[in-house]
């Protein structure tokens, strides 16, 4: 049972990712730069460090996809008494894809769940919750 939970987790996350990567197209974004918007779009402000730190992802990774954001017009750097620490917000253009990206996220995540319970949804979240803690 646990090596076919953890084996289904895995196919689940990747099939996950591309059929939204699929969706998110039509704002012309990837599954990663969606995670990085989203990210920025609840932190307002943010270093590619707190970005990285947040999504577990190594530095330069979110770089080359902070990269990518900005060449797109959905990034614009903040000025900062710290110039170590370059920081970051979306753009008007950003906050636009950001909506967006949200309804089709909230939308593609909403058809996946539809016939499954809060109770079900609850328990889930609390399984993965105690497994990340122990990571």
């Amino acid at each position: 049972m646990r090596e076919l939970f953890f084996h289904q987790q895995a196919q689940f996350t990747r099939s996950f990712k591309k059929k939204l990567n699929e969706k998110l197209a039509e704002a012309g974004l990837f599954h990663s730069q969606w995670l990085v918007i989203y990210c920025i779009k609840q932190q307002q402000s943010v270093t590619l460090v707190e970005i990285s730190n947040y999504l577990d992802v190594e530095k330069p990774t979110i770089s080359r996809t902070v990269k990518r954001l900005e060449e797109q017009g959905f990034i614009e750097d903040i000025a900062s008494e710290d110039k170590r620490a370059r920081r970051i917000r979306l753009s008007s253009k950003g906050q636009e894809v950001f909506e967006h990206a949200q309804e089709i996220v909230s939308h593609f995540e909403a058809e996946l769940v539809k016939h499954i319970s809060d109770a079900d949804l609850e328990i889930a979240l609390k399984t993965i919750q105690k497994i990340k803690e122990k990571m």
